[in-house]
């Protein structure tokens, strides 16, 4: 009997081993995926931070500054609602321009700007989603 008691010790010590190393891999997997979606959030990040700058470098000699100044804000609070909104502004001014425009240089220079500043913000807006 002593030596059956001590097969099954052995037994019962493997299998604990056998559990302990098994949770051990399980855990470092884990931390590897961790690990590798914070690098996939960051390269994502950085992507958005680009496409961000790229975006106020073409608005900059088309665009207002409160339109420069709301794309700005977006690189610190990443939120787009207002962004939608801005768009939404820009094509109702546009639809109204349009509607009451005298052809004058002046007109078609403001409405070429602002047509230029809604494509661009649709762009990155999109881009965004």
């Amino acid at each position: 009997m002593p030596e059956e008691e001590e097969s099954g010790i052995d037994e019962l010590m493997r299998l604990s081993q056998q559990f302990t190393r098994q949770q051990e891999e399980h855990e470092e997997q884990e931390r590897q995926r961790v690990e590798q979606g914070k690098k996939v959030q960051g390269v994502l990040h950085g992507l958005q931070d680009l496409n961000i700058s790229m975006t106020l470098e073409q608005l900059k000699p088309v665009a207002p500054p409160e339109i420069i100044k709301e794309v700005e804000s977006i690189k610190t609070t990443g939120a787009t609602e207002d962004l939608r909104k801005v768009i939404s502004g820009l094509a109702d001014d546009l639809e109204i321009k349009i509607g009451s425009i005298s052809a004058t240089d002046t007109d078609r220079t403001a409405l070429l700007n602002s047509m230029r500043t809604l494509n661009i913000l649709m762009d990155l807006y999109f881009s965004l989603h």
